[in-house]
């Protein structure tokens, strides 16, 4: 299972090559490597302590992490990043594969409005950041998970409800940010190398949300496939705005977040808590 943690390095070797190709800063290209091999040690850590995947405080400090993003300066009144040194960090693309497990974790253990109540929450920072790509993708797994655990009809249509407005808002209420040719372009950038290029470049791509869907481990299947979700909707994004390609795309914070999922994801199967 462990080899699952190699996945990533497809998509962050051909990114990296296309942006070195294209002049562009070793320092720019050289965080994406230095992300994978940071990602892939803590990773190894991660996967071997369950009790992390357990801890109350994950939520309150992945929405305080969020809320962070409001404090940071932003640019042209886009708020989605949180500035260490020169390294701003996407926090979202770290926070919420960590945010749908907990949530998933206390719908199970607590009052489904609770789960409801912080979901709708996140979902309002998110869409207030502005970023139409993680509102839709956090929105539409933790949908199915909210849904597929009650029956009754006035909470399913009231949480539908809201979330569909939220989603709507975001996507009406885009940024103007002009995209990055290393960021949001990348794939381009690839492109341009040639035919085989462009087509192991998506394949890079296309594989990194099969993990989840394809192996979920049997006590978690729903969480594993509604993690998946949430990846293949960053991607697809990609195609309607000028959102972050993760992790063939300069970025440390997508290399990041999927790395904890992939972590989780090899923990449930290896060791069921």
């Amino acid at each position: 299972m462990k080899r699952l943690l190699l996945l990533p390095l497809p998509a962050i070797i051909i990114g990296s090559l296309a942006m070195h190709i294209n002049d562009v800063s070793i320092f720019i290209w050289g965080q994406n490597i230095f992300g994978f091999i940071i990602a892939l040690l803590l990773s190894c850590l991660i996967s071997k302590k369950s009790d992390l995947f357990k801890n109350v405080l994950t939520i309150p400090i992945a929405i305080l992490l969020l809320l962070f993003t409001f404090i940071d300066s932003g640019a042209e009144g886009v708020h989605r990043w949180v500035s260490i040194g020169p390294i701003r960090f996407h926090i979202a693309s770290i926070v919420i594969p960590i945010l749908i497990m907990g949530l998933w974790r206390i719908l199970n253990t607590t009052n489904w409005w609770i789960s409801a109540g912080i979901s709708i929450g996140v979902s309002l920072l998110l869409a207030l950041q502005p970023d139409a790509s993680q509102t839709t993708a956090f929105i539409i797994p933790m949908t199915i998970i909210l849904l597929s655990n009650t029956n009754n009809n006035y909470f399913r249509s009231s949480v539908l409800g809201v979330f569909s407005l939220i989603i709507i808002f975001s996507w009406i209420n885009l940024d103007s940010l002009p995209p990055v040719a290393y960021v949001e372009d990348i794939v381009k950038m690839v492109a341009n190398m040639g035919g085989i290029w462009f087509t192991l470049g998506i394949t890079s791509l296309v594989i990194l949300p099969l993990p989840f869907i394809l192996f979920p481990p049997p006590n978690y299947k729903l969480l594993s496939i509604c993690l998946g979700i949430y990846f293949n909707i960053v991607l697809i994004s990609t195609l309607f705005g000028n959102f972050p390609v993760p992790l063939m795309g300069y970025g440390i914070s997508p290399i990041l977040g999927y790395f904890i999922a992939i972590a989780w994801l090899i923990n449930a199967k290896v060791r069921p808590f």
